[in-house]
């Protein structure tokens, strides 16, 4: 069993998993991470699943499902960026782009300076969506 931590840096709310995790039960955990930001006041939630294992990269059913569970908890208050291995990235950013259409703010990104500065505001310096 994979282990988590949440905790407040900066004004930024902070939720990793690591280890072994199962895909439902990692993707109920990030719900909880984002309704833990909200109820704090938060609106900045970075996310960190680069050490998890178990879990392959969802396909195209599995990350529409994972975003409608997280527009649910986040929507319109909580913006999310999330850090993540490589080969968990699609190039399109499907994900990104139903999460929007669900009224969620996220993003996705491989190493933790990028996503900082996208979700304090500087979305120049980070990777962007393709526009719908």
């Amino acid at each position: 069993m994979g282990e988590a931590w949440f905790e407040v840096v900066g004004g930024i709310a902070r939720f990793r998993l690591t280890g072994q995790q199962e895909l439902v039960d990692g993707v109920r955990q990030i719900a909880d991470a984002i309704a833990r930001t909200k109820a704090a006041g938060l609106d900045k939630l970075l996310v960190d699943i680069r050490g998890i294992t178990g879990v392959e990269p969802p396909g195209i059913a599995t990350r529409h499902w994972m975003m409608g569970e997280w527009a649910r908890e986040g929507r319109g208050s909580v913006r999310a960026a999330m850090l993540v291995r490589p080969e968990f990235i699609d190039p399109d950013r499907f994900a990104i782009i139903v999460g929007r259409n669900l009224g969620f703010v996220s993003n996705v990104f491989e190493s933790e300076e990028p996503a900082l500065d996208w979700l304090l505001g500087h979305p120049d310096r980070g990777p962007q969506p393709p526009s719908p």
